[in-house]
């Protein structure tokens, strides 16, 4: 809305002297005749040619942001779809702005995509996805849009890198490290589910760190939409250390995998490794259906007593599975400490300081990536027909971008995101920023689709994508101290490494 209630005050504050209609009509007239000659054609003198082109007749401040705009700085991911890349905004004469303007740029092959509907309209629903939430714990999109063979999602560029290279770094946290950390992953989370959003991919390689120690969520590819209390969806989905036992029976499961993945993920900072993990998949699987949960005995009892409520096999006596979600985690002994109004505003100092030398480092991604030349290489346009767009309307500019026309143009920020790959599942996102704890929800609209698995490959080779059935004829035991040597895991494909044990 910039612009369009603006008044042009006088120097007396704003009260124009008044004239009456007469003065008015003749002060009116003075004008017109220096326009205007005796015979009522326009002043020669005083007109001004003026070509009549899209740019005359609909002026616009707002520049076409494409592929051209950006300067490829250093790779930050790589998968079967795409890649990742740290990207430098240039300004229209290719001159790099000061202070640099960095983003993480994702880009999408369309071949690749377009093969096959369902990753088709994965790749829409989590461009849609990104434009419509807005919260601080969760990673911005700036623009979207696409060439003839390409698509491009230009996001918040995030210098701190995965919590994953963090927790290799520690080893562990301490509680009070893991609980600020923790805490606002669970805020990210609520929102979403105040959203009707279930998050469903809760790792520490999707959740990147900006360049002051604060968490965002990314890669919502996974994400279930339109979700109330007591719905379930059935897609088998996520990644298998953090999967909840209902997502692996496919029994259908709601809203509680999110918190059996935070408390998996509490597990993972406070033990060093996932609360079950196995030799391969199927090994995997197993323990988390059938296991017991075992404590280091060094946790405190707040963490024990947490950890104990979020990782119950029977999703109805896990905490945050009821009416109330979120509010009964929060109110927990282990987050006595925790401001949470104070935490939502980023009032609290981080407990990981962001030690990067310049706007250009990379240090803290990956080397198997950040040391291969970066390159935006060209597509065989020969395997993809471009006359049926099936992507039309990608194109996105973010409303902040917009609003800051008016004053300071082309400010931006920055942002990357670096996954590993992990399974088909649905996805979708909604709105909110200021106020999105209140109930001016106009969130997005129904964005009924699934994941194109367009994330960089992780550090290890944990997920792949799920097969139409994975695993049948488990039942979640009526004990969860319940432990078996059985390792039947009938249906469940070839079998996969899935240690992911921080030495």
């Amino acid at each position: 809305m910039a612009g369009v209630f603006d008044l042009e005050l006088t120097e007396d504050g704003g009260r124009a002297e008044e004239l009456s209609d007469e003065e008015y009509f003749e002060a009116d007239e003075s004008g017109r005749q220096q326009e205007y000659g005796g015979d009522g054609l326009p002043n020669e003198e005083i007109m001004e040619t003026l070509e009549l082109c899209a740019q005359t007749v609909n002026p616009s401040n707002v520049r076409k942001i494409g592929r051209e705009s950006f300067e490829i700085i250093s790779l930050l991911g790589k998968g079967g779809y795409g890649k990742v890349l740290l990207a430098e905004m240039l300004d229209e004469q290719r001159k790099k702005y000061e202070p640099p303007r960095l983003y993480a740029m994702k880009v999408l092959k369309k071949a690749t995509i377009a093969r096959n509907q369902k990753d088709t309209a994965h790749t829409r629903a989590e461009r849609n996805i990104l434009e419509a939430v807005k919260h601080p714990f969760i990673v911005d999109l700036h623009y979207a849009f696409q060439t003839d063979g390409k698509l491009y999602l230009i996001l918040e560029y995030l210098p701190g890198g995965e919590l994953f290279t963090h927790l290799e770094r520690e080893g562990i946290f301490m509680e009070d490290m893991a609980s600020f950390y923790l805490g606002e992953i669970l805020l990210a989370i609520e929102h979403l589910h105040t959203l009707g959003v279930i998050y469903r991919d809760l790792k520490p390689e999707n959740v990147l760190l900006d360049c002051k120690g604060h968490i965002k969520l990314t890669d919502f590819g996974l994400c279930k939409e339109s979700i109330s209390l007591g719905d379930i969806t059935h897609t088998f989905c996520g990644t298998i250390e953090y999967m909840a036992p209902e997502i692996v029976q496919r029994l259908g499961h709601g809203k509680a995998v999110d918190w059996w993945s935070l408390g998996a993920l509490m597990y993972d900072m406070l033990t060093g490794q996932p609360p079950f993990s196995g030799e391969n998949r199927k090994k995997t699987i197993d323990k988390i259906l059938r296991a017991k949960l075992s404590l280091p005995p060094y946790l405190t009892n707040e963490a024990r007593g947490l950890l104990k409520k979020l990782l119950k096999k029977n999703p109805s006596d896990r905490l945050g599975s009821g009416p109330d979600d979120a509010a009964p985690i929060k109110s927990h002994a282990f987050f006595r400490h925790t401001n949470w109004k104070d935490l939502l505003n980023k009032r609290l100092e981080p407990p990981i300081k962001i030690g990067v030398t310049s706007a250009y480092d990379v240090s803290l991604f990956d080397t198997k990536f950040t040391k291969q030349t970066p390159c935006d290489s060209p597509v065989d346009m020969s395997v993809f027909s471009p006359s049926i767009n099936i992507f039309e309307g990608f194109t996105y500019v973010a409303p902040s971008v917009l609003a800051d026309l008016a004053t300071q143009p082309w400010i931006s920020e920055r942002g990357p995101r670096s996954p590993r790959k992990s399974y088909k599942g649905d996805s979708l996102f909604n709105n909110g920023l200021e106020g999105f704890y209140r109930a001016n929800a106009a969130v997005a609209s129904d964005l009924t689709a699934q994941r194109a698995g367009a994330c960089p490959q992780s550090h290890h080779p944990t997920t792949v994508m799920a097969s139409s059935r994975v695993v049948n004829g488990y039942n979640v035991p009526d004990n969860e101290e319940m432990d078996t040597t059985s390792g039947a895991a009938g249906g469940a494909t070839s079998a996969i490494p899935t240690q992911h044990h921080r030495r």
